[in-house]
């Protein structure tokens, strides 16, 4: 039985229709200025009037698709008790979207319980659509329509390997910032990058272009929808523990898969944290 039949949940191609609603309104809405970039909890923690646009428009979509699904929203942050729901990032990479940096996304998840069952990125402003439905792989449709599946990279050792990261809102209160891993990653692996968008992060270490990311504090609307396009993809998702990533993980490195470059991350991880004076994240051990 098919998943929309099993679930009474929508089509994959309902709910990738209902993401390129929302980046249209957000990229219309950004090349008529933006006029409300406020701070949540802290000065680099922004949202825009464009953040609040997009989820009220996913949120009223996704009740009329399938109104027996809960919601739960990066902006009004609540997670509903429903057994199904959805996970929405209306835009994920909100400071290169607020600074007019071409990178940034919107993301939509359908999970039950810890378990995603379905996951959409759209990458603006370029429009390429990143889905997955769990245990039928996941996929990149280009602009033109022309998809493809995703496949990790075979990468397997660090001086290879093109990675990616982002830091905390707390990086300059804080000596638990990612910066003591970044440092260990930037002399070993083949460069490291910071693109400013999780989702899409997950989605290219998915399509193969990156063969591993790592970050702290990243919250379920930045992960889950490409977590799964990387199980999809043949990858593997931990916490730094080694531990395989849930909605509750507050830490994750996402990788092609390979034994050997999962390891190496995962090393290097809990040996740059080993010399922090003191940690702030609970599923991050130190060698």
């Amino acid at each position: 039985m098919s998943l929309e039949a099993e679930m009474e949940t929508p089509p994959i191609e309902a709910v990738i229709a209902v993401a390129r609603q929302a980046g249209q309104l957000v990229w219309r809405m950004q090349r008529q200025g933006l006029q409300q970039i406020r701070e949540k909890s802290s000065a680099i923690d922004l949202v825009t009037e464009a953040d609040v646009a997009s989820e009220n428009l996913i949120r009223q979509a996704l009740q009329d698709l399938a109104p027996h699904i809960g919601f739960w929203g990066e902006e009004s942050n609540h997670r509903p008790d429903d057994e199904y729901f959805w996970i929405v990032d209306p835009i994920d990479g909100t400071i290169n979207f607020a600074n007019q940096v071409p990178f940034c996304a919107v993301n939509i998840a359908l999970n039950r319980g810890e378990t995603t069952l379905l996951g959409v990125t759209l990458e603006l402003p370029a429009q390429r659509v990143f889905w997955a439905v769990r245990g039928q792989g996941a996929f990149v449709r280009e602009p033109s329509g022309v998809e493809r599946p995703l496949a990790v990279n075979r990468r397997t050792e660090l001086a290879q390997a093109l990675l990616t990261t982002g830091f905390p809102y707390h990086r300059a209160t804080h000596a638990d910032n990612n910066s003591a891993e970044f440092t260990y990653f930037l002399t070993r692996a083949q460069a490291v990058r910071c693109m400013g968008a999780a989702a899409l992060d997950l989605a290219y270490v998915a399509a193969g272009a990156f063969a591993g990311y790592w970050e702290g504090w990243l919250n379920p609307w930045d992960a889950a929808p490409g977590v799964l396009m990387v199980r999809e993809a043949g990858g593997r998702v931990t916490d730094y523990n080694g531990a395989e990533w849930t909605l509750s993980s507050s830490s994750l490195i996402a990788s092609n898969g390979q034994p050997s470059l999962h390891e190496a991350l995962l090393r290097g991880i809990q040996s740059a944290r080993a010399g922090l004076p003191s940690t702030l994240l609970p599923d991050a051990a130190t060698a």
